[in-house]
């Protein structure tokens, strides 16, 4: 009879086997939507209708002083990606930074550290990731416009995350929990669950938020933490 520790060691093993072994099924199935959306079947366009910015219920900034953070997702092998974009202007111009993305996910490339994340939190990174600079994979967005003011805070708020968010765990707090914080700290309401794709968090935020006025930009970085709510279901 195995003793309390080898039993433990055991249902470590089959629990991380099981997640891989999900994990591996649910990249092959993904990997087979990529390949079938080509050039983008299910990207939807850049185009004015499509970007649905938050411009036209809140007050437009003066000339000179345009800026904007863009929440998106995009298609991958695995569930997609959630993240933001944002700088100066109306919005993203045909070539985008890295420096203008934050989005939390697994360090390194390697799948290893995604699919070990479904189990214990692993080492995050929260810059851009590859693909965040391909429209073509671009699934949701919204758009809000910012004034300088505005813009300034919230870009400090997302660095303070990139500092301090240093873990990913997928039912803990993932990519749509840290672009869920940013929705937060602009004034936005955010949808009840994180534990759903990064394409329906993204489209269910605008949904949520479109044509309606909101918040003020928090005074602090102690706004609301949406990603609490995960743990609530």
């Amino acid at each position: 009879m195995q003793d309390a520790h080898g039993i433990a060691r055991t249902f470590k093993r089959v629990t991380l086997a099981f997640a891989i072994s999900a994990g591996l099924q649910a990249w092959a199935a993904n990997a087979q939507t990529l390949t079938t959306a080509g050039l983008g079947s299910q990207v939807q366009e850049p185009a004015a209708g499509t970007a649905r910015s938050a411009a036209a219920s809140q007050p437009i900034p003066n000339k000179g002083e345009k800026y904007y953070i863009e929440f998106r997702s995009r298609l991958a092998m695995s569930y997609g990606h959630a993240f933001v974009v944002f700088g100066r202007g109306n919005g993203p111009g045909k070539k985008i930074t890295p420096n203008q993305i934050a989005g939390l996910h697994p360090a390194t490339n390697s799948p290893v550290p995604f699919w070990v994340g479904h189990v214990v939190p692993v080492a995050s990174e929260t810059g851009a990731s590859e693909g965040d600079t391909d429209e073509i994979y671009v699934s949701a967005r919204y758009r809000v416009l910012l004034t300088k003011a505005e813009y300034d805070k919230v870009v400090a708020y997302i660095r303070k995350l990139q500092k301090t968010k240093t873990l990913w765990q997928e039912m803990v707090y993932n990519c749509n929990s840290f672009v869920g914080d940013i929705a937060a700290f602009v004034g936005l309401k955010t949808p009840l669950s994180t534990l759903v794709m990064p394409q329906t968090y993204i489209t269910e935020l605008r949904d949520l938020n479109e044509g309606r006025p909101r918040a003020a930009i928090a005074e602090n970085t102690r706004a609301a933490s949406p990603s609490r709510q995960s743990t609530q279901q």
